[in-house]
């Protein structure tokens, strides 16, 4: 995942995008002009003269509209929007060669295509990290959490899975579930489209108790109870979170219905200046890669 884009970056990608936009409309303007000045040239001619010059249009302002919508693959169109510029600017030069008396024109549209994919190569080479070169992952993600143990962590979590995942397929409580719906029916629901469940453990989660004494956890109609056993029963790939210093809860202090989850590996997200490389290292094993700083141990199970 890419870090938070800076006013820099902002500014770098608004003026490629400004600039790619203005380059589409200037390429159209020099084709029709070539024709006009190639007006004896065989049709065969003509024929690349545009095709050439209506594919580079069309791609730069495709690049510009990409990068102004933050589209993934943006970046490879551009790199290949550069390859079709120097294209262009070779066949302009052989047009300054082959018609003088029209040379001064084919050579200034020469210079402009080699300075627009000279500096866009620039920009290519220093693209933002935070600039997504690829589609986000389509993983159903289901965040299992209690909002009066870790409500602030899992928003911060959120939020940078939004980053490299589809916001329509991470399913966090507050979001989706209307006033009235049944939370019951709701949370079956999400689970049928997860692959995923994050069940993030705070300091609190193990001993929070409702307003008679009872400890949330022993409850039966307990949210995140029915949350964690009906991922269990559906035998769902299921990575505890442990937040704010927390460590798993060992067998003995869960119900026997949530007994399994102690014995899963457990990954910590621990505060700032950790917090991104702990969720670089979650990213990775909701991906199914290889974590950087693999060396680092995921906590054990079992160890509360």
């Amino acid at each position: 995942m890419g870090a938070q884009l800076s006013a820099d970056g902002v500014t770098a990608l608004r003026r490629l995008a400004q600039v790619s936009l203005l380059f589409a409309v200037a390429s159209l303007l020099a084709t029709a002009a070539a024709l006009m000045l190639l007006p004896y040239a065989a049709s065969s001619g003509q024929g690349i003269v545009v095709g050439v010059g209506l594919l580079v249009g069309a791609s730069a302002f495709a690049f510009g509209v990409m990068i102004s919508l933050r589209k993934p693959r943006a970046r490879r169109l551009g790199f290949f929007l550069v390859a079709m510029a120097f294209i262009a600017a070779l066949l302009f030069g052989l047009l300054a060669v082959a018609v003088p008396e029209s040379a001064a024109a084919f050579v200034g549209w020469t210079l402009v295509l080699l300075a627009y994919a000279a500096f866009a190569a620039h920009r290519l080479v220093r693209w933002p990290a935070a600039v997504r070169d690829e589609p986000k992952a389509e993983l159903g993600i289901f965040i299992s959490y209690r909002r009066d143990d870790s409500r602030e962590t899992v928003g911060r979590i959120h939020d940078h899975l939004r980053e490299g995942f589809d916001e329509q397929r991470i399913f966090l409580d507050v979001d989706r579930q209307a006033a009235g719906e049944d939370y019951r029916v709701v949370i079956g629901r999400a689970l049928q489209q997860a692959d995923v469940v994050l069940v993030v453990i705070g300091m609190r989660w193990l001993t929070i108790a409702d307003p008679g004494g009872l400890r949330r956890l022993d409850d039966a109609d307990d949210m995140v109870r029915i949350e964690i056993e009906t991922a269990l029963a559906r035998r769902l790939r299921v990575i505890p979170v442990l937040v704010q210093g927390a460590a798993m809860p060992g067998e003995d202090a869960l119900p026997r219905s949530l007994r399994p989850l102690s014995f899963l590996s457990a990954l910590p997200v621990r505060p700032d200046p950790d917090f991104r490389p702990d969720m670089e290292r979650l990213v990775a094993a909701l991906l199914g890669e290889e974590p950087a700083g693999a060396d680092a141990e995921a906590a054990m199970p079992g160890t509360a």
